[in-house]
């Protein structure tokens, strides 16, 4: 914050601008990647994603269900070592079904990652030709910039979405 501080101190009496205004604009990224097309095509795969792997890992929660079931009931007639047998067999299923929750989860988290690297890549090249046309000197993040106010006329997260989207086109 310190370096904020400093940095712009150091802008104020450098600039010329009008109207008392700094060359500085700012981004919500977090909305963009919310709000514009490709970030709601992209939570649409990814929430199709997310309910194929939950559908997937039911089904096979369904058949350890069953499977211990079945041994509660048929347990009374089973040997020792038939008893052994079918707890190991159901401890492998476990193990196998909690790999598959893992594997689903990196697949998901894998995803995410790929679709945010993507538009976040797009979107620094439209912020940064913004920020040519606009003559501005920097632009902020929202959430990284820790800004606690800016004045909304330095928004220019509305000008991202749109040109992301007709980008996208």
């Amino acid at each position: 914050m310190k370096h904020l501080v400093l940095l712009l101190s150091l802008l104020i009496p450098l600039s010329s601008v009008a109207a008392d205004k700094l060359p500085i604009g700012y981004v919500d990224v977090h909305r963009v990647l919310l709000e514009s097309k490709v970030g709601k095509k992209n939570k649409a795969e990814l929430d199709k994603l997310i309910q194929d792997r939950k559908s997937t890992i039911s089904q096979e929660e369904k058949k350890l269900d069953a499977m211990q079931q079945a041994f509660q009931k048929d347990q009374l007639v089973m040997t020792q070592e038939q008893k052994q047998e079918k707890q190991k067999e159901f401890q492998a299923k476990v193990e196998a079904y909690q790999k598959m929750i893992k594997a689903a989860e990196q697949e998901v988290s894998s995803k995410d990652s790929e679709y945010a690297n993507k538009s976040l890549t797009d979107i620094k090249a439209i912020v940064a030709n913004l920020a040519k046309e606009r003559k501005l000197s920097m632009i902020f993040g929202t959430p990284e910039s820790g800004l606690l106010y800016a004045d909304p006329d330095m928004d220019l997260t509305q000008q991202v979405i749109e040109r992301y989207d007709a980008k996208a086109k």
